[in-house]
């Protein structure tokens, strides 16, 4: 424990108390209705004393507050406190790290507090030295200041009503602020209430961002590409059609490959054939007979194609296919011949054929 100048121990008075400005400090509903619950079995004395320094005739919180206003609603006069003499810088310094050891951090508010501390001066390298951070961990909350005001009350909204942390419910994580803050700001609010009405985890957040800059930075040179009169109107919209259903499909190098091409149809053939390579990756195998369409019945496997059609399999699938739980509105016929082949899916409606 860290040994304190001059440390008091007493019971103060609750209202010559007061929050301090800088607490980055969250608590859900279900702890803080808990922490109630202590009060009034144990009152103030069965819990631990709150972390305060004098101010005038005052006393600032450091440590504390949610055991303060809890005290504060059910009436108490009283509040035992822990009295040191820290200066405001300290005092918010101390009050970051306790919470932050605790895994108690609205990361809103922290990255607010070092945009704060940014703006008096200090480099990232001095704020993670000072708050005992790393420069990553400084780097990323001060990331999270891009964030659109409509985005963090949006999200603050959605965190703050969060059914106490039940393991079904959603919430922002820092790894949804990360992704999020990574957008162009007319972009954020709707991915942020896309991952809420979708319940999308961390990683998939990550994911979904990482393929929509991806998109928008290769669609873009496209455009720039065409203006420039380097692809063909033609290839240039089945391009288009394809990044838009995968924009993982084609670097910036092969962009940049295709335009050395000088025939339109060239340049279609290149966009196939590298098209094919990639969707080589996500094909069906050893499919079962279907001697016409059937209706959806409860033992029947979907699978849908990233183009929207359904294909009815009985048999091994492969990579990057997700089940449809949907009725289907129309299934890709199998014939028997088909058996043991491999079906290349055309989700970019090129090509359709069966090897």
């Amino acid at each position: 424990m860290k040994a304190w100048p001059k440390c008091e121990y007493t019971y103060l008075p609750i209202k010559k108390v007061y929050p301090n400005p800088f607490n980055t400090n969250r608590m859900c509903t279900r702890e803080y209705e808990g922490l109630k619950r202590d009060l009034m079995e144990k009152g103030v004395e069965g819990i631990p004393p709150i972390l305060v320094t004098p101010r005038n005739d005052r006393f600032m919180i450091i440590d504390g507050e949610h055991r303060w206003r809890a005290s504060l609603e059910l009436g108490f006069d009283r509040i035992k406190a822990e009295i040191v003499y820290l200066s405001d810088e300290e005092a918010k310094v101390e009050c970051f790290k306790r919470n932050y050891q605790r895994g108690r951090i609205d990361y809103l508010k922290a990255a607010e507090l070092f945009s704060l501390e940014r703006s008096f001066g200090l480099t990232v390298r001095e704020i993670a030295k000072k708050y005992n951070l790393s420069t990553y961990t400084v780097d990323y909350i001060l990331q999270l200041t891009k964030l659109s005001r409509e985005a963090r009350d949006f999200i603050s909204n959605v965190n703050s009503v969060a059914e106490d942390f039940l393991e079904n419910d959603f919430r922002f994580s820092f790894r949804h602020l990360i992704a999020l803050s990574k957008l162009p700001e007319s972009e954020m609010l709707k991915f942020a209430k896309e991952f809420f009405e979708h319940k999308v985890s961390g990683p998939e957040a990550e994911r979904l961002v990482a393929n929509f800059l991806a998109k928008q930075k290769i669609l873009s040179i496209i455009e720039e590409k065409v203006s420039s009169n380097l692809i063909f109107p033609k290839p240039a919209q089945l391009l288009k059609t394809i990044v838009e259903r995968d924009p993982l499909t084609y670097s910036e190098e092969k962009i940049e490959m295709l335009c050395k091409l000088s025939s339109e149809e060239g340049q279609i053939n290149f966009i196939r054939k590298t098209f094919l390579e990639r969707l080589d990756k996500s094909s069906l195998y050893s499919l079962s007979p279907l001697d016409k369409p059937e209706p959806r019945s409860k033992k029947s496997s979907y699978f849908k194609c990233q183009c929207g059609r359904v294909y009815l399999v009985k048999g091994k699938v492969l990579d990057m296919l997700d089940k449809w739980e949907k009725p289907a509105e129309k299934v890709i016929e199998i014939l028997p011949e088909h058996v043991g082949k491999k079906l290349h899916i055309n989700y970019a409606d090129m090509i359709s054929y069966f090897d």
